[in-house]
Parts: C-alpha cells; structure tokens; sequence
C-alpha cells in the first residue's frame, strides 16, 4: 500500500512540472535556405534567425500553433510557417521532411525543415574547385589556387603551396580543421598575400552559398564578411 502511495505522488510531481521544463526535453526544431543561406534554430525557450549580411533576430519561443499542414510560430519579427511537405534544400544528397517559409522584419526565405534523411550520395560541397575570386575580385593574374573536399578531407594549392586538413559540412556551413601546408617561398608579393588570404579565409566557420542554381559555383563567407568564390573543376 505504502509503494502504491509514493508511485502515486511521483506520478504527480512529474506531471506538475512546469510547462518550460517539459519544453526543454524537446530536441530543437531547426530549418535552413540557399540564396541566400539562412537558418532558423526554434528551442524551448529562443528562437533564432541567421542570415549573412545583417544581424541575427533572437526572440521569445511563442506557443506553437498546430495547422492542418503543419506547425506555426508567430512574433512581431518573426512569423513561421511549416508544410509538411518533402524539402530538398539544393545543397546536399539529403531531404527533409518540411517545406518552411520564414517571414523575418517583412521579408521572407523560404527553405527546408526537421530532422533530414540521409541517402546515399555525397554533398554538393564535394569534389574539385577553382578558387576564382577572393572578396569579389579575380585571383592573382598567373595563378589558380584550387581545393577539394573528399570524404572529410580537405586539401589544395594556395597559390605557392599545398595544404591539407580535415573539414566538416553541415546545415549551409563549413569548418575545416587542422590545416596545414608547405613552406615554399612565394615568388612575389602578390602571390603571398593571396596565399595569405585564402588560409586565413579557410580558418574561419564558413557560410556556403551557390553562386548559381546548377551547383558549379559555390561563395564562402567569413565572420567578417570576406568572401571565396569557387568554380568547379580540376584541381
């Protein structure tokens, strides 16, 4: 009788726990978009909004509202709306369960949500590239800095010398790891600067964006707004 009295009491304080706290055992709901890149983080308490180019909007999780199509979140600056609707995002093998339009100060992205499925495949971000232009300009005249991504791995010429490390890709941003390279001294200055410029780059948490819609030509941008354009191709 006594067991029954406190398995009886447990059951009440569990369901008498605040409403936040159950909240927070809840994974976060999370979307993304291309062109630009965007993300949306939606947790118990914050939801987040990134985007390049302008500052990230922090507001008040509200009570979700549970649609005929799919769930919706609604503030003064941020409104969300989910379709359950298949999503690829054009970025990578994967798809998710989503379709997600995103209205932030009155302007709207529109982009893919939830947990994605995996297929078999590689992301978009894989393969050989041609370093074109770093912060909108072409590459040193005479040069062809290149990089490719393979299997976690990251390597190419960065003007005078090779390096090599190791990278990670996910949700639009890319982090590479444990770069190193050769030490062979660069004919001139230009060549060194660039050089310079391209590793420095690669140190940074790197937004990814395509530069078109066929996926031949991808932007990374930095924390400070520097900016790698790459053109597929050989190394």
């Amino acid at each position: 009788m006594r067991l029954s009295t406190i398995a009886a009491a447990s059951l009440i304080a569990l369901t008498a726990l605040p409403a936040a706290a159950q909240a927070q055992a809840q994974p976060d709901y999370r979307a993304s978009g291309t062109e630009p890149f965007w993300s949306l983080t939606i947790g118990a308490r914050t939801m987040r909004f990134e985007a390049p180019g302008r500052q990230p909007v922090s507001v008040a999780t509200p009570k979700v509202i549970h649609g005929f199509a799919g769930e919706i979140w609604q503030t003064r600056r941020i409104n969300v709306n989910t379709n359950h609707i298949k999503c690829s995002d054009g970025m990578s093998d994967r798809s998710y369960p989503d379709t997600v339009t995103v209205t932030v100060d009155g302007r709207t992205y529109k982009g893919c949500g939830g947990e994605p499925a995996v297929s078999a495949g590689v992301s978009l971000i894989d393969g050989s590239w041609r370093i074109e232009a770093l912060n909108g300009r072409p590459v040193a005249r005479g040069t062809s800095p290149t990089i490719a991504f393979d299997n976690g791995r990251v390597s190419g010429n960065a003007s005078c010398n090779r390096f090599n490390g190791s990278f990670t890709f996910a949700r639009g941003r890319l982090t590479t790891d444990r770069v190193a390279s050769t030490r062979m001294a660069c004919v001139d200055r230009a060549r060194n600067q660039q050089e310079q410029a391209i590793l420095g780059l690669l140190g940074d948490r790197l937004v990814v964006s395509t530069g078109n819609r066929g996926g031949n030509r991808l932007v990374l941008t930095g924390a400070r707004g520097r900016t790698m354009t790459l053109v597929r191709g050989r190394p």
